[in-house]
């Protein structure tokens, strides 16, 4: 049973590794994201957001494959592993993608955007308790309209748990992983799925 303690730290390092994307990957994003364009010369931004999409959709779904092979014994040590390297494979798939349609760290306030991106259509309801008018439709001009610094901290402490709560899941089907052979099929399936869920959620943010 998660305690309010276990939520904040888990919070505390949501924080820590959307920080470390932004700050230290956001470099490495840009040309990868250049390199792509350069290798499918006349690719359409759409296209483009798409095809990194199923790349780290694939590699998302290879963590979670990897993470499987242990079975039960290995729970407690595999799965808060499995988390943090979901998020950030997350986190960088819709920073990737943000960048595609011209969004940067000098331009844009990635870290709201993250939140907002990894909580998927549970934003709507977390922005909706905190007064956020945007939760009627969660597009980028949308959010850009209605939150500042001011309510931040807000948005931070309903979405990051959504997000807490969404991980949650991972170690619930996570006890399907007692027979390795099982776990690494369950594993991969459910990281690739919620990769392509946040992806998904990246475009229409992006691009709307």
């Amino acid at each position: 049973m998660e305690t309010s303690k276990d939520l904040e730290n888990m919070q505390i390092a949501l924080e820590k590794i959307l920080n470390g994307v932004l700050s230290v990957d956001s470099a490495k994003i840009q040309t990868y994201v250049e390199t792509l364009r350069c290798q499918n010369p006349g690719i359409s931004n759409d296209d483009l957001a798409k095809k990194i999409l199923n790349r780290k959709s694939f590699k998302n779904g290879l963590v979670g494959a990897v993470t499987g092979l242990g079975g039960l014994i290995t729970l407690p040590v595999t799965v808060p592993t499995n988390i943090a390297v979901s998020w950030r494979i997350q986190a960088a798939t819709a920073f990737s993608i943000a960048y595609v349609y011209g969004h940067t760290p000098e331009t844009t306030d990635l870290m709201t955007d993250l939140y907002i991106i990894l909580a998927g259509d549970s934003a709507k309801e977390g922005l909706k308790r905190i007064g956020i008018e945007a939760s009627k439709a969660v597009t980028k001009k949308a959010i850009d309209k209605y939150i500042t610094k001011e309510v931040m901290q807000k948005i931070w402490k309903v979405l990051g748990k959504k997000i807490i709560t969404k991980a949650g899941e991972k170690s619930l089907t996570s006890f399907t992983k007692m027979v390795p052979i099982v776990g690494a099929p369950v594993g991969f399936v459910f990281d690739w799925a919620s990769s392509r869920a946040v992806g998904n959620f990246a475009i229409k943010y992006y691009k709307g």
